[in-house]
Parts: C-alpha cells; sequence; structure tokens
C-alpha cells in the first residue's frame, strides 16, 4: 500500500484486524467433512461413470433382446405366413392343373370311345355313291366334283364359300370325321345337322392362318361364330391333310383336330340333318379336297 500524501485525508487510517488461528477440533471436523465429500464424490463419480451406465447397457441390451426377440418371432411368422402363401398357392396351381388335365383327358377320352366302334355311314369319296354327293358347277370355275380319287370343293369369288351335301344323309347326335387337304387358297371344314334348301346349318372349319372356327348358317347371307381359335394341330402348308371331327351330342359340340381334342361349344339352333363339306375363299381362290368320310351315331 502506498503510504499516503501529507495532504492525504486519510492519515490516520484504521488497521484491519489480524486473523484468529483454527483449533484442532474444527480441523479434525473440517478433514471429516472433507473426506465424506471426497467419498461421496467419488461414489458419484462412479455410479455416474460405471455403474449407472452399467446399468442402462444393461437396459438397453434387455431391450435390444427383446427387439431382436419380436423381430425374430416376427420375422418367423412372416416366414411361416410366406410359407403358406406360396404352399396354397402351389396347391392352388397343381389343383387346377390337375382338374384342367382330367378335363383334357376326359374330352379326349371321348373321341377314341366313340370312334372305336363300327361306324354308320363310311364313305370314302373317291366316286359318286348311295350318299348323293353334290356335284355340280359354279359361275366361277368352281363347284363340288370328283377328281384324283377325293372329292372336291372348289370357290374362286371373295368372300364365298361352296357348299357340298350329302343329301341321303340324317344324323341327330353323332360323331362325324372327314380327312381334308387344302390344295390351294384360304380353307375348308365340314357340315353338319344342315337343311341345304334353307341354307341352315353348322359348320366347323380350318384355315391356313392356322385358326378354326364353328359357325351357325342362318341363310344364305347370316352367319353367326360361336367358337373361334387357333391351333397348333392344325398342318397349315398346302398339301397337307388335315383329320376333323365334331362330336354332336344334343346342344354340345365337341371338336378335334387330327385326334386331338382342341375345344368345344354349344347352341341349340338345330337338332338334326345332313352332313357336308365345304371350301371358302376369304382372299383367294380356294381348292380343297375330302377323302373318307365316316358318321358313328350316339
Amino acid at each position: 500500500m502506498q503510504p499516503p500524501s501529507s495532504a492525504s485525508p486519510f492519515s490516520q487510517l484504521s488497521s484491519l484486524p489480524p486473523r484468529q488461528p483454527i483449533s484442532r477440533g474444527m480441523m479434525v471436523f473440517l478433514v471429516g467433512v472433507a473426506a465424506l465429500m471426497i467419498t461421496s464424490g467419488v461414489a458419484l463419480i462412479y455410479y455416474t461413470s460405471v455403474t449407472h451406465p452399467a446399468q442402462l447397457r444393461v437396459q438397453a441390451t434387455a431391450t435390444v433382446q427383446t427387439f431382436l426377440t419380436v423381430e425374430v418371432q416376427g420375422t418367423a411368422t412372416a416366414n411361416v405366413h410366406a410359407r403358406a402363401t406360396v404352399y396354397a398357392q402351389a396347391n392352388a396351381t397343381a389343383t387346377m392343373q390337375a382338374h384342367t388335365q382330367a378335363t383334357v383327358t376326359a374330352l379326349q377320352a371321348i373321341y377314341t370311345s366313340v370312334t372305336s366302334g363300327r361306324p354308320v355311314l363310311y364313305s370314302p369319296l373317291v366316286s359318286p355313291d348311295s350318299y348323293r354327293w353334290d356335284i355340280y358347277n359354279t359361275t366361277d370355275g368352281g363347284g363340288c366334283v370328283f377328281r384324283g380319287g377325293a372329292l372336291h370343293a372348289s370357290v374362286f369369288s371373295k368372300g364365298f364359300y361352296v357348299p357340298c351335301f350329302a343329301h341321303a344323309t340324317h344324323f341327330t347326335n353323332f360323331a362325324y370325321q372327314v380327312q381334308i387337304t387344302i390344295h390351294q387358297g384360304d380353307e375348308g371344314g365340314i357340315l353338319f345337322r344342315a337343311t341345304d334348301t334353307t341354307s341352315q346349318f353348322y359348320f366347323f372349319r380350318i384355315g391356313r392362318d392356322g385358326f378354326y372356327s364353328v359357325y351357325v348358317s342362318k341363310d344364305e347371307k347370316h352367319n353367326q361364330s360361336i367358337a373361334y381359335d387357333s391351333s397348333a394341330r392344325i398342318n397349315t402348308s398346302l398339301n397337307q391333310p388335315n383329320l376333323l371331327t365334331v362330336v354332336a351330342q344334343g346342344n354340345t359340340f365337341y371338336l378335334y383336330i387330327n385326334k386331338h381334342f382342341v375345344g368345344n361349344t354349344s347352341d341349340n339352333s338345330y337338332s338334326s340333318g345332313e352332313i357336308g363339306v365345304f371350301a371358302g375363299d376369304n382372299t383367294t381362290g380356294t381348292d380343297v379336297s375330302f377323302t373318307n368320310a365316316q358318321v358313328w351315331s350316339l
């Protein structure tokens, strides 16, 4: 402290009193308190840095294990459901395939059963016979004619067809089969349950486009499709034979190409009638030959 100057008004300053020494008892007390505080602090530090984190880790581990357990259980449940779904779908698919195969097998068996017996009509179609197949010429140079050991139907007018009926026939429930060969043009097929005088009948056709169809002829100008689909069973090359068969039972018709079931359809327009064959010109002149007509009664 600097001494006051002579001019200082504080020439007689009061002195601070001296500090009192600490007694031994007080020292012991203070040391004890300090020791307690240190111990408490260490304990707090230990709890904070070791014990509590350990507890948190245990709790966290337990929580994670719980989550993992739930997740594993959930995954297991999901897997079970997924497997069950896959199995169900597989079983459903297998069942459907089995039913489909059983149906196809049964429909194929119809052909085998029906055609294994003795036919009530057999016409080789190499020449005119007692069934009175049509023989005539059309103005476009086509028509129905026996030539080269087969019955030929020819048409050379786009959008027209030429039918050749067996007038001395009449069937109700039956299987009718003919071998046809397209030598030129578009399509050919068979006619059944026909009344030729009114142009009312069914016709089952195949084409070089690989499609088959069944139509109902209402009159000379009106036809209605009742079946239409493609089939790999059709030989689409020229001069390659195809065997067409229709099984007519009541209102249902089962269709076969080269002895294989390809489809079925139904209609109640006509219940009986003549059989026949035909050639159709969709885009170009057509010539089709027919051999070995057969009918089995049901």
